[in-house]
C-alpha cells in the first residue's frame, strides 16, 4: 500500500510527526511518498521513502490542521483518492487521527478497516454583470461573501432556482457543503449537520433586519448572488482562498460539484460528540497560549 503525505512544516516542526509516520509505514510492509522538492529535507533520511507525485498513491495523508487539510484536497482532488488527516493544529474537525493513535489508526487503514465518506463539494463561478466568467474555484467547507477592508453594509442579493429570495444588507453571507457546517457556519449561528448529507446551507453574516435565519436546501439547487453597490470591495472566499477584480454588480454562482470527496472514517467518535469534544479543546487551546 502506499501512501501519499504532505506535511505542513510550519505545523510540523522539523517533519518530526511526517518521520515518524513514515516509519510506521514501512514497519508495515508499505511505502511513504513525499512531494518532489523534499529530497533534502530530514526525510530522505528515511530508508524506503520515495518522492514523486500523488497520482499512483492510494490514500493522501495529511499532516497539519484543518487548513492545511483544505489546502492538500485542493491539489489533490482530481486525483480521486481517499484522504485523511493526521491532527497537528488547534481542533481538528476535518483530521481523523491524533498524534495520539497514529499507529492504532495506521494498522486499520493498512487492514482496510474503515469506511469511506463521501462528502459533496460546491463550485463557485463568479460572473460579471455581462454574464463573463471571471473566477471559479471548487471549496469543501464553504463560500465566504464578506465586507471589505472599512466596516460599510455589504449589499447583497440572493437568489435560489432563479427565485428572488431576499436582499441582504449587512456583513455578507456564507454558503457551505455540509462539511463546513462546524467552519464559518457554526460560528454564525447556522445549522450544524453531519457531514454525508446531500444539502447546501446558506447563513447571513450580522444581518440589519429583525430576523437572522439560515436557509437549509437540496444539494441539486442553484445559489445565485449578486452584488449591489460598495463603498469598500468585498471579499469572496471558497475555503478561505480569494477571488480577485470584485466589482459592482458582479454574480456569484454556487452549485453542488460534480464529484464528491472521499475521506476516510475510521468511526472513533461520533460525529456530535466529536463536535462537542473539539469545541471545548478550542477553549482549553487558546488559554494554554498555544495560538
Amino acid at each position: 500500500m502506499r501512501f501519499g503525505i504532505h506535511s505542513n512544516d510550519t505545523r510540523d516542526i522539523g517533519y518530526k510527526t511526517a518521520v515518524d509516520f513514515a516509519k510506521m509505514i514501512i514497519e508495515r510492509d508499505c511505502v511513504p511518498v513525499f512531494e518532489k522538492g523534499l529530497e533534502n529535507t530530514v526525510l530522505a533520511s528515511v530508508d524506503g521513502v520515495e518522492f514523486s507525485g500523488f497520482d499512483d498513491v492510494d490514500v493522501i495523508v495529511s499532516i497539519g490542521g484543518d487548513g492545511t487539510f483544505l489546502s492538500v484536497i485542493s491539489e489533490y482532488r482530481h486525483l480521486y483518492k481517499p484522504f485523511v488527516g493526521i491532527n497537528k493544529g488547534s481542533i481538528g474537525f476535518l483530521t481523523e487521527i491524533s498524534e495520539y493513535n497514529i499507529e492504532t489508526a495506521l494498522d486499520r487503514i493498512v487492514k482496510g478497516d474503515y469506511k469511506l465518506m463521501d462528502r459533496i463539494q460546491l463550485k463557485a463561478e463568479l460572473y460579471d454583470r455581462y454574464g463573463k466568467l471571471k473566477n471559479e474555484d471548487v471549496c469543501l467547507n464553504d463560500v465566504s461573501v464578506l465586507r471589505g477592508a472599512q466596516p460599510h453594509i455589504t449589499k447583497l442579493t440572493l437568489f435560489i432556482n432563479d427565485e428572488r429570495v431576499e436582499k441582504f444588507y449587512g456583513d455578507g453571507i456564507v454558503v457551505a457543503a455540509p462539511t463546513g457546517s462546524t467552519a464559518y457556519t457554526l460560528a454564525a449561528g447556522g445549522p450544524l449537520v453531519m457531514p454525508n448529507l446531500d444539502v447546501i446551507l446558506i447563513t447571513p453574516l450580522c444581518p440589519h433586519s429583525l430576523q437572522n435565519m439560515s436557509y437549509v436546501i437540496p444539494s441539486d439547487s442553484v445559489v445565485e448572488i449578486q452584488l449591489g453597490s460598495f463603498e469598500s470591495v468585498p471579499l469572496i472566499c471558497p475555503d478561505g482562498r480569494s477571488f480577485v477584480n470584485i466589482e459592482q454588480g458582479d454574480v456569484l454562482k454556487i452549485r453542488k460539484f460534480d464529484h464528491p470527496v472521499h475521506t476516510i472514517n475510521l468511526g472513533l467518535t461520533g460525529f456530535f460528540q466529536n463536535v462537542k469534544r473539539k469545541i471545548v479543546a478550542r477553549g482549553s487551546f487558546y488559554e494554554d497560549g498555544k495560538e
